[in-house]
């Protein structure tokens, strides 16, 4: 019965996930904040408890700030995967996506404040790359919070439970300090979920209880909050070998803030070859867009027309570029199906010609490292 219940968490628990890492070699789902910060003092706003009676309740906005470069750290118990963090991948006006890394997996949430509700409109598990879907189609509509802030504020969300607002003043206590907060329970058929928010920060705990097992209980408790904090991440680039015989690699950290995308990152990195071996691509060429498909597992880069007229390359060589090309996209999104358009058409140069949609397959078994 525990692994039904902890099933049903995974689900529901507003940022955490834990499904396996199965990150091919380069991933890099859990990168560290660097050496020697430290978390900072509480200066949002945390209260003793015990002051005078309720205050009156903050807006959504407040409840859910959108700040850019923000890296929250929380505090588990209960169960290995209930410590998580957090970045802010993308922020556009009221709408976020918020980056939650556990010691499991790395999962991408959207919100957005709309018709005064706080929603979850899009949720993706596994996703280790850098991807904007802020702008997408959304279907889930999973609503967080509603109006007005009363305590007795109901609704039913999609898997039948009913979530509403239990308190507007609880007092809770966690690692970054003592809060009046905004308690928000959800209440399914055989478990319970309360959430806490503190105006100016967020969520600030959120706890799991089992109505058919009282002994089971997982927490989230937020414990540091690091402002101008970019997401670092280590990322395999791939070249030609000084033989022009095969591919090396070397591993990089990269760094996004807010809003950065990874094409750019891809551009500049694929120009810095290692000492003794050739650029992949020339000082002209612009990767235009890199994306994933997730209905077909294909990733696609395109490129400048540079690349190509830049390109000074037989067959053998010209075939390495595009085989490093396509393992360094291939590793970042995690699939072994790579497409490479020129300026959004099939690729096309003197020695090689694809049809549209036609992909390379990638196989990183046996490149070696750059010594």
């Amino acid at each position: 019965m525990k692994s039904k219940v902890f099933l049903v968490m995974l689900a529901l628990m507003l940022l955490v996930s834990a499904c396996k890492n199965t990150a091919p070699p380069g991933g890099s789902p859990s990168p560290t904040p660097p050496a020697g910060t430290q978390s900072p003092e509480p200066t949002l706003g945390p209260t003793d408890p015990g002051t005078e009676g309720p205050s009156k309740p903050a807006g959504l906005s407040e409840y859910f700030p959108m700040k850019k470069n923000v890296h929250m750290k929380y505090a588990g118990a209960g169960n290995e995967f209930a410590e998580f963090e957090t970045y802010v991948d993308y922020l556009s006006g009221n709408t976020i996506q918020i980056r939650s890394i556990n010691p499991g997996t790395v999962s991408i949430s959207v919100y957005t404040i709309k018709n005064g509700a706080l929603k979850k409109v899009y949720s993706e598990g596994e996703v280790y790359y850098r991807q904007d879907y802020t702008g997408a189609d959304f279907e889930l509509e999973d609503i967080i919070i509603k109006e007005p802030i009363e305590i007795g504020n109901s609704w039913t969300v999609d898997d039948g439970a009913t979530r509403s607002i239990t308190a507007i003043d609880a007092d809770v206590r966690v690692p970054y300090g003592a809060f009046k907060a905004l308690e928000v329970t959800t209440e399914g058929n055989d478990y319970i979920i309360k959430n806490y928010y503190a105006p100016g920060i967020g969520l600030i705990k959120t706890e799991f209880s089992s109505k058919e097992s009282l002994d089971f209980a997982v927490s989230s408790e937020l414990e540091s909050i690091e402002e101008s904090q970019p997401y670092r991440q280590n990322i395999r680039f791939y070249f030609p070998d000084a033989q022009a015989e095969g591919l090396v690699y070397q591993e990089r950290e990269i760094i996004l803030f807010t809003g950065d995308e990874i094409d750019a990152k891809l551009e500049e990195q694929l120009k810095l070859a290692p000492s003794g071996l050739q650029p992949v691509l020339s000082e002209n060429t612009k990767v235009r867009k890199v994306s994933i498909d997730k209905t077909t597992n294909a990733a696609t880069i395109d490129l400048s027309s540079n690349f190509i007229s830049d390109m000074n390359a037989g067959s053998t060589f010209e075939n390495l570029l595009l085989k490093s090309i396509a393992s360094t996209v291939g590793n970042y999104f995690q699939t072994n199906k790579v497409t490479i358009t020129i300026e959004d058409r099939p690729y096309e140069s003197g020695h090689f010609a694809f049809e549209k949609g036609e992909y390379l397959t990638v196989d990183w078994e046996d490149i070696p490292e750059y010594q």
